[in-house]
Formats: C-alpha cells, sequence, structure tokens
C-alpha cells in the first residue's frame, strides 16, 4: 500500500503572496487567478504559474470540497 505523503505546507513568510498579486492585478480571487494562469502560463512568471499550480491543486480543490 503506497504511504499518503504529507501535506506540502507553505512557508509562513510565503502565505498570501498569491492571493495578494491575483487582487493586485484585478483577479475576484486566487481561484480564479489561478485558473487564469493555467490557461496561459507563457504570460506569467515561474514563480506564479508554481504559485497558480499550488492553489489549483490545493486551495481551490480543498474549497470545492466543502
Amino acid at each position: 500500500m503506497a504511504k499518503k505523503k504529507a501535506f506540502p505546507a507553505i512557508k509562513e513568510k510565503n502565505q498570501g503572496k498569491f492571493t495578494r498579486w491575483a487582487k493586485k492585478n484585478g483577479f475576484q480571487d486566487a481561484c480564479s487567478a489561478a485558473s487564469a494562469v493555467m490557461k496561459s502560463p507563457k504570460k506569467y512568471s515561474e514563480t506564479i504559474v508554481k504559485q497558480a499550480n499550488y492553489a489549483k491543486n490545493f486551495g481551490c480543490s480543498m474549497k470545492k470540497k466543502k
């Protein structure tokens, strides 16, 4: 049986960075920003794409399950 990996935590200094970036760039929330970034990742920096991927996989998918 495969061992479950621990939830990849965000360092405290980086918490909220993507949400702040999203709001500053005119998005309603982090989930809508993550969707937009992942649709056209070449328009954004590698860091933003990584943050968007994390938000989409862990933040946004967790919200939908509730």
